[in-house]
């Protein structure tokens, strides 16, 4: 690199952030390893994307754009080979009889510009695209994976979905050749880099149609045209991974796999239904490593926290976390039994699937196929002195009772129930049967939460809000309160949402409550002395986060219920 070329580098380099001139002069002239300049400056992290593209454009005399994809010309896309997109990053926008505008975030990269030349045979009007722009909106165009389909339908391998060469399941490094192996681990390797919960392969009537939920939100991901093509080859290959039989497709299956990605440990969770369309798939992924469980991570009010730990001192009693699959409830027991863990109390769970490893912690996974349900891989775990218990779920009477029975026995019991706030809790265990004494006197409180979606912070701004509508949805309203919203930007995927917090609902267990519980007194009852009682409701611990500026007014109002039951309370 010429020395008036490096000075001007190093320019570039200050006014992109990179403020140390030291530091930016070493940057100037980081030797090549494989990599051009351009993609070991970005990966360096020391400037910002957006100026280093502008300062870029400038000096080599090249246009710089922010990327709209709709302003994309789709008849262009096929000028370059999706392979050759991918692998250069070299987007085409453009394209008429004598000229093709291509657009790149790397001017150092010439192998790939005189390649892009013969291919197009044309004259060819270069941009400047920050990098991480380039690469989304080459992914949505094309779809994941777009450049392994593309060979998969020329490849004589592109259908054996059988191999079982993968069987350690690495997902880091990709099979050279095309095949739907790697299609399918390019599947999922981009959920996992996206922050996905679940992925849905689902077939359509002419599609196959791939989703991921991403912060509790379900997102399409652009696919390869025709991907349908290929659909009975991926659902076998997802269910070999699973150790599935691939030759039965008229009822469900489920199974699981274990995925290394990137120095992470994944658990997947296999689902398959049949469809009048096919099978589809459901892969719920779960990292195993590092995961830290305490009431840091559950970022509780203080008087929150003061409750949950008075709750956690009691020597037996029942504790119930109710919520929609999906809600954290797992988050917040897991949570719960980290902080009493220790060598003086022997913690033993019981769930369907163990989810997390809890070090000093006896997990069972329930098999129904074998017979060990919650019912009776309880009745077992009482007979191996339990100071605390844990049973994933209580889905029916019987294992009510035996948990019931635990508690009043000197045990401490955790567990979850699918029910739509605290108080729902009540009902729904006394519709299972369980009786209303034993009911009040052994369960100590009910705790329904639900995960809202936290601002951006790349992309925080203020928001403003109609008087007359904070009024309606009982927000606070003070001229002095300030509301938050995402803007949208590359790294929330335009969302304004980037991340999950949990909002908490506390029934308690007081005694007027017991008494109205043995009365067998109704929902509306029962929820209007639990307010009466301290309560505070789901979408009023929403409001703290959104008063902190964590999340919106929208999301709160999203995810819980009208608060009808405290205007009657006022009333009165």
């Amino acid at each position: 690199m010429t020395s008036p070329l490096r000075k001007s580098l190093v320019d570039v380099l200050v006014a992109s952030g990179c403020e140390d001139v030291a530091e930016a002069s070493k940057l100037a002239s980081v030797p090549n390893n494989g990599e051009t300049w351009t993609v070991q400056v970005l990966n360096s992290g020391k400037v910002d994307e957006q100026r280093f593209a502008i300062h870029l454009g400038q000096l080599f005399k090249t246009p710089v754009e922010t990327l709209d994809i709709k302003s994309v010309d789709r008849t262009a896309l096929g000028i370059l080979p999706s392979r050759f997109v991918f692998k250069h990053h070299i987007l085409p926008l453009k394209t008429d009889e004598k000229s093709v505008r291509l657009a790149t975030y790397d001017v150092f990269n010439n192998v790939a510009r005189r390649l892009a030349q013969q291919l197009v045979n044309k004259k060819i009007e270069w941009v400047l695209i920050p990098r991480s722009q380039l690469l989304r909106a080459i992914k949505t165009l094309y779809g994941v994976g777009a450049e392994t389909f593309e060979e998969i339908l020329q490849s004589s391998r592109a259908l054996d979905a059988t191999d079982e060469r993968f069987e350690t399941m690495d997902i880091s490094a990709d099979d050279p050749e095309a095949s739907v192996v790697k299609f399918v681990n390019q599947i999922i390797r981009e959920a996992i880099h996206e922050r996905a919960t679940d992925i849905h392969v689902e077939p359509l009537e002419s599609d196959l149609r791939i989703r991921y939920r991403i912060d509790g939100i379900l997102h399409e991901v652009a696919v390869p045209p025709q991907l349908r093509l290929l659909q009975n080859s991926i659902l076998s290959r997802l269910k070999v991974m699973a150790h599935m039989d691939i030759a039965e497709k008229r009822l469900p299956q489920d199974g699981r796999i274990n995925l290394h990605s990137g120095g992470d440990d994944i658990d997947v969770r296999v689902s398959t239904i049949p469809t009048v369309n096919g099978e589809s798939i459901s892969l719920r992924l779960l990292t195993r490593t590092e995961q830290q469980f305490g009431f840091e991570r559950l970022d509780l009010s203080p008087k929150q926290a003061t409750l949950v730990r008075t709750l956690l001192a009691q020597p037996n009693g029942i504790i119930l976390v109710t919520g929609p699959t999906g809600s954290g409830k797992s988050t917040s027991l897991y949570s719960f039994l980290s902080s009493i863990n220790s060598v003086e109390r022997r913690i033993i769970t019981i769930e369907e699937p163990v989810e997390y490893r809890l070090p000093g912690v006896s997990q069972i996974d329930v098999k129904p196929e074998i017979g060990l349900t919650f019912a009776q891989g309880l009745r077992h775990i009482l007979r191996q002195d339990p100071n605390v218990v844990m049973v994933g779920e209580i889905r029916d009477f019987e294992t009510a009772e035996i948990a019931i029975r635990a508690a009043m026995t000197g045990h401490l019991v955790f567990s979850t129930l699918h029910t739509n706030d605290a108080v729902g809790g009540i009902t729904r265990l006394l519709d299972m049967g369980v009786e209303p004494f034993l009911l009040s006197s052994v369960v100590r409180a009910f705790i329904a939460q639900r995960l809202v979606r936290t601002i951006c912070p790349d992309c925080k701004a203020l928001a403003g809000y109609p008087v007359d509508y904070l009024r309606e949805i009982g927000a606070l309203i003070s001229p002095d309160l300030k509301y938050y919203r995402g803007t949208g930007c590359e790294t929330c995927r335009q969302t304004g949402y980037r991340g999950r917090a949990a909002i908490y609902e506390f029934c308690v267990v007081t005694e007027p409550l017991r008494r109205l519980v043995i009365s067998k007194a109704s929902g509306g009852d029962l929820k209007q002395r639990a307010i009466l009682d301290g309560m505070e409701t789901l979408r009023q611990d929403g409001w703290r986060r959104v008063l902190a500026g964590q999340t919106t007014v929208e999301e709160v109002v999203r995810v819980t219920q009208s608060d009808e039951i405290i205007a009657e309370t006022d009333r009165e």
